[in-house]
């Protein structure tokens, strides 16, 4: 699993600065880390599972096609292989080669396609989450995982708790089912006198 940070540290960063700092205040900020997120919240990580699922779909092509490569390099080496057939294998080995290559550009071209847009999903679910709970907790900053980076301490549950709040409003922000037309009923119409 690759760490979606860096797409994300503009919703971290939206949330910076929600009150003015006091000169006689602390600063109070707090920390939020969209991979605890994605394996605690069930949406965040139902969206991420599609990056899952994309990463293992494209890992199995690029393994079928090493295979392929290994079974054509094994039929060459075979000292029983008529000459003339080398040639033609030998192109064979060549062109499936190229495909390997060219297969694992566009895969990683398509995992990254893939990863940006789960990050701005969970990002587009999550930010408003992440700035009600700053503005309600009073903070001037939220640091996102890439502060991690530069950090040399920093105590595990107090980083965990904003987080885990986020998730936990997020999982319970369930959309309310549309309710049931209601029946209409006809009134028969009045006699005529």
């Amino acid at each position: 699993m690759r760490p979606l940070a860096p797409s994300l540290a503009a919703l971290c960063l939206s949330a910076a600065l929600v009150a003015p700092l006091k000169a006689q205040e602390a600063p109070r900020f707090a920390f939020f880390s969209i991979n605890q997120l994605v394996h605690t919240s069930k949406k965040a990580g139902a969206i991420f599972s599609e990056l899952e699922i994309t990463g293992k779909n494209l890992q199995e092509k690029l393994q079928a096609k090493g295979q392929e490569l290994q079974t054509l390099q094994q039929q060459l080496n075979s000292p029983s292989l008529d000459p003339d057939k080398k040639e033609v294998l030998a192109k064979k080995y060549r062109d499936a080669e190229y495909e390997a290559k060219k297969m694992q550009e566009d895969s990683q071209v398509e995992y990254q396609r893939v990863e940006k847009k789960v990050g701005g999903d969970i990002t587009k679910l999550a930010a408003p989450i992440v700035e009600q709970l700053a503005k309600e907790q009073k903070l001037q900053l939220v640091l996102s995982d890439q502060a991690v980076q530069i950090l040399s301490w920093g105590d595990q549950e107090w980083m965990k708790a904003f987080t885990a709040e986020v998730a936990k409003r997020l999982d319970a922000n369930e959309p309310a089912p549309a309710p049931a037309p209601k029946p209409t009923s006809v009134k028969p119409a009045a006699p005529k006198k």
